[in-house]
């Protein structure tokens, strides 16, 4: 079920049918009013939608980033709200985690964010490089060259 999308029908139906885990989805309803004072009832639905056997992603999300989510999360809307081939698009991508499950979802990944390390981390693991420009790389870098490890970096190795 790589990139497939096999469901169908409003989000709110979907969540009601999920039994994926052996559980039915419990709703409760919220009262509330809006600001005009009419009255308005909010949804909540309660299941196992995520669950310790999902926790298992890609490694292409192992990267060390403060702020961030389980792919799974994106993964579950990404499925659900569209198909193979569409666009997704994360307006606040930090680490890249939903444009990443939207590529290996087989959907065309689009992200942004204010911080500018944001496609440094996010383009290399949509677009490695092959094992030939790798190679190529680590041929141009003189490893006799460096007496002293800058100890900022030590919380990499």
């Amino acid at each position: 079920m790589h990139g497939e999308s096999k469901l169908k029908g409003p989000l709110a139906e979907q969540l009601r049918d999920f039994q994926d885990f052996g559980k039915t989805t419990r709703i409760i309803e919220t009262g509330s009013s809006t600001f005009a004072g009419r009255a308005l009832s909010v949804p909540t639905y309660i299941n196992e939608f995520w669950t310790a056997r999902q926790r298992a992603a890609s490694s292409l999300h192992e990267i060390s980033y403060r702020a961030c989510f389980k792919p799974q999360l994106p993964r579950f809307f990404i499925q659900r709200l569209s198909e193979p081939g569409d666009i997704t698009y994360d307006p606040f991508m930090g680490r890249g985690t939903t444009v990443i499950e939207a590529g290996l979802l087989g959907r065309t990944p689009h992200g942004c964010d204010i911080n500018p390390l944001s496609r440094f981390l996010t383009r290399p693991r949509l677009n490695p490089p092959t094992l030939r420009q790798a190679t190529e790389r680590f041929r141009e870098i003189d490893l006799n060259d460096c007496d002293e490890m800058p100890e900022d970096l030590l919380v990499f190795y």
